[in-house]
């Protein structure tokens, strides 16, 4: 890998963290930094597949509370920058990217841990009412977060790349079929996730009907998901007239109170 594609890609890295410290913008998923790190390297194409094969594994991956999962969207990045350097598919990506999270996840709490115990200035600069201050420790704190990924990466990608491609040549054949295999069944488990968090008896119906619309009808992705908005939009259409109607009774039947009181 050139070193100014290690650039590259150390700046998608960057501008994963950016948006995702200051707002969850959803621009730090898979789906989206994958295909950027494949066209700075020249292979939007293998970019494309392997961010969508990765933002399926990982779709129902996010952290609630307390729970810090691995950083998948940071070591899907690296995973597949080296997976597409390498020529390699989804396995070495998959591979890569629990590991390459895991140990991003441990840098993370590090930096947070730094923020942390600067929050004491915050507390001093909200009782002067030095608010300018506090703005810009945030984004100084955000810079730190920002700068220190795009470093891990871009070192990463310039100084460990021959190593990974040492030790993904080191796996037997019979785990990369075995990873190949999991790819492949990895992304039920992530949609499986996700409707545990969404699943709802009413909208089952749907569920079972976009099934059909695919593997019955052989629609393609693309129609199923247009069909999935108009049918999205028109449920948020019944809503906001349901919400507007009641309203209007409500309104109606106040009205009728306050004249029989008067």
């Amino acid at each position: 890998m050139e070193i100014y594609q290690a650039f590259l890609v150390a700046l998608v890295a960057c501008f994963g963290k950016f948006t995702g410290d200051i707002g969850y913008f959803m621009f730090d998923r898979p789906i989206v930094l994958v295909p950027l790190t494949g066209l700075m390297l020249g292979d939007l194409q293998q970019g494309l597949l392997l961010g969508a094969e990765l933002e399926l594994v990982f779709l129902g991956i996010v952290s609630i509370g307390g729970a810090t999962p691995a950083d998948v969207n940071m070591g899907s990045v690296l995973a597949s920058a080296f997976a597409i350097s390498m020529g390699a598919g989804t396995d070495v990506a998959l591979a890569l990217a629990f590991p390459i999270g895991v140990l991003l996840q441990m840098v993370k709490m590090l930096i947070y841990f730094f923020r942390a115990t600067t929050m004491h200035k915050v507390e001093e600069y909200a009782e002067k009412a030095e608010f300018d201050k506090i703005t810009f420790m945030h984004f100084g704190h955000c810079a730190i977060y920002v700068s220190v990924y795009g470093i891990i990466a871009f070192c990463s990608l310039v100084f460990g790349a021959d190593a990974i491609r040492s030790i993904v040549e080191a796996i037997p054949q019979v785990v990369m079929d075995g990873l190949q295999a999991t790819s492949n069944m990895l992304p039920a488990v992530g949609f499986a996730l996700l409707l545990n968090m969404l699943w709802d008896k009413k909208l089952a119906i749907l569920l079972l009907f976009g099934f059909v619309l695919s593997s019955y009808l052989q629609l393609p992705v693309l129609a199923v998901s247009i069909i999935a908005l108009t049918i999205g939009l028109i449920m948020i259409a019944q809503d906001r007239s349901s919400s507007k109607t009641a309203v209007q009774t409500t309104g109606e039947i106040n009205e009728e109170e306050d004249f029989f009181n008067a």
